[in-house]
């Protein structure tokens, strides 16, 4: 289970309440500078607030009241301790009900799946749709990063009967697995609620920083990405654009000249501390990424059109809600895109910072595997049951791109519709390559970088362990398959990085003559990136850094034992590298994986014969 939301912020408060709402005031601050005067005469007030309404109503007062007043009247600090106490002993709840919207449908191309469910089931949609404000507005005010307007003094919950499961039915729709699911979006509406103040500050410095660096080419900061789309999870950034009247800026030039602003003594207060900023020049598309703890708070960009023609076509299909209240009549094609996504991070899936897949590809790859589910079900499972249609969606995605073919083909939408194509490639490939190509909805680009072998193996060997647990799940109507599938893998061990202390790893080892590609366990003693890379992690596409390894096999006289020895030296590039792995154990003696290691070599090992096979096959 995922605990009640607000409990930690109330067992917080209850501890020492006043050190809490001094912090709160002085992240409220940071964003709102000119407040500073009027809130000095109101501690009193906002003290009563977080008493009676908690530490999110204390936010929301803040933000509502104070952040958006007027301070030139008569007397704006007795006007604000009305305010403040009217809002502190208001009785007002705001009442979620689990009634099924079963009208205002979005049908476009995506078929019944636009069926709405009355749900909190993201956080980031209430104001998802007022992406950017005017950019004549005061200095760092024209982006709002979104947040629910509660009212009450903890994040409202989802009600245990938002979504009504039936009392007889299959094994399957039990309320274990739609109470697991329930809990699931209930955590993540608690966790993203309690981040919309300190995220709203990040982006109020960058944009800060952004219009010093341009001054008057600045023209607007936009929001993008997941919190645009509805599509929030805990851990996930913030992604915002900043578009200029020029197009001829030089991208990289301006992010370093704001990265440099953001790291100076003036403006690293507003982040927390030992937090990092760089500049990721040599990804498609440059980014300043600013990172806290190996987490990613704020992308960067410089006229990324794409990423806002992705937001508004998403919009347009109705695959998101464009914007939706507080109380949100969520698709459930959203909810599953949402699940999805969550998947990604607690699997930590490589990103395409990191070489793999970027999210907006999964997410058009999940569109097409629900639409070809979209006559499955029938208007009463959408009305009655939206949480069991979820979990077969998210089945039928793991489904179709689990073969070793699954992800070797092109897909392509209509232009300006959710109706799409996915064709499989017929021409000879190289051994264990597959070639994805996912066509822009809006300007046909790729928008899938070419994948390593490595890269593919994992993706595939992941796919095909989420679709065995959900199927154990959707069969036994048992909530334990359900949580091992979104079961979180340890931080770094999908990541390969950047510094030269040794470390264990899965590696991608070509077939040479007689010898078959494979999969092999190798310890990585010393890394040579190349000079010009700046990232604090390698990318899986490079091929230019070295690594130097040394290959661990197990020997003909000890098959089974899971003891590996040390065999040879090897040089190996990022491109080779699929995960690390724990072992125990040295090179003298021999290293040993622990069970879920080994299956996962053992696992990996069969899909590279089995995609060896498959070229071949392709290849007469």
């Amino acid at each position: 289970t995922f605990g009640e939301p607000g409990a930690s912020a109330m067992a917080t408060l209850a501890a020492d309440l006043g050190l809490e709402v001094n912090k709160e005031i002085k992240t409220f601050l940071a964003a709102y500078p000119s407040c500073a005067q009027v809130v000095e005469g109101c501690e009193d007030s906002l003290h009563e607030v977080c008493e009676k309404r908690g530490i999110l109503g204390l936010r929301e007062a803040m933000q509502t009241i104070i952040g958006k007043a007027d301070l030139t009247g008569t007397d704006p600090k007795a006007f604000l301790v009305g305010s403040l106490k009217e809002f502190a002993n208001s009785a007002q709840r705001i009442h979620k009900t689990d009634e099924v919207i079963k009208g205002d449908r979005h049908l476009d191309d995506t078929g019944d799946l636009g069926e709405s469910v009355t749900s909190t089931a993201s956080p980031a949609c209430s104001e998802a749709g007022e992406l950017v404000e005017s950019s004549t507005a005061s200095v760092a005010s024209s982006v709002r990063v979104p947040h629910a307007a509660f009212q009450c003094a903890e994040v409202p919950q989802v009600v245990p009967s938002w979504v009504a499961w039936p009392e007889t039915g299959t094994a399957w729709s039990s309320c274990a697995c739609g109470n697991y699911l329930q809990e699931m979006l209930t955590y993540m509406d608690s966790y993203c609620q309690g981040m919309r103040a300190w995220q709203q500050q990040w982006v109020s410095l960058v944009e800060t920083a952004c219009r010093s660096v341009l001054e008057a080419d600045f023209k607007e900061m936009v929001l993008v990405g997941s919190l645009a789309l509805s599509l929030e999870t805990p851990g996930s950034d913030v992604d915002i654009v900043c578009m200029t009247h020029s197009q001829q800026v030089d991208a990289v030039t301006v992010l370093r000249k704001v990265r440099d602003i953001l790291t100076s003594d003036s403006h690293a207060s507003g982040f927390p501390e030992n937090f990092g900023a760089v500049v990721i020049d040599e990804a498609r598309i440059p980014i300043l990424s600013i990172t806290s703890e190996n987490q990613v708070l704020v992308d960067l960009a410089i006229n990324s059109h794409h990423s806002i023609e992705h937001v508004r076509w998403f919009h347009n299909i109705g695959a998101v809600p464009p914007n939706p209240p507080t109380v949100a009549q969520v698709p459930v094609l959203t909810v599953t895109l949402r699940c999805l996504k969550w998947w990604l991070r607690m699997r930590r899936i490589p990103r395409m910072k990191d070489g793999a897949l970027p999210t907006v590809v999964w997410m058009l790859l999940a569109m097409h595997s629900c639409a070809e589910q979209s006559g499955s079900f029938s208007p009463e499972v959408l009305a009655e049951n939206p949480l069991s249609v979820v979990l077969a969606l998210l089945s039928a995605f793991f489904q179709r791109y689990t073969t070793v073919s699954g992800l070797d083909g092109k897909l392509k939408y209509e232009k300006g519709s959710a109706v799409s194509d996915f064709q499989q490639h017929s021409r000879q490939k190289r051994p264990c390559h597959a070639d994805l190509i996912v066509l822009d909805p809006e300007s046909g680009v790729n928008l899938a970088p070419p994948m390593s072998p490595a890269t593919h193996i994992l993706l595939v060997h992941e796919m095909l362990r989420a679709r065995s647990l959900l199927k154990d799940a959707i069969c036994t109507g048992h909530s334990q398959a359900l949580d091992a599938a979104f079961q979180p893998v340890p931080e770094f061990e999908n990541s390969l990085p950047a510094s030269t202390e040794s470390f264990d790893a899965l590696v991608f080892v070509n077939g040479n003559g007689e010898c078959s590609c494979t999969v092999e366990l190798a310890r990585i003693h010393c890394i040579h990136k190349t000079p010009w890379w700046q990232a604090p992690f390698l990318a899986r596409w490079d091929m230019q850094s070295r690594l130097e390894a040394y290959l661990f096999r197990e020997p003909p006289t000890c098959v089974g034992q899971c003891l590996f020895l040390q065999t040879q030296a090897i040089t190996l590039a990022p491109w080779n590298f699929i995960c690390r792995v724990e072992t125990t154990g040295d090179e003298h003696v021999g290293l040993s994986m622990t069970d879920d290691a080994l299956h996962r070599m053992r696992s990996m090992q069969a899909l590279a014969l089995e995609m060896q096979s498959w070229a071949s096959v392709k290849s007469r």
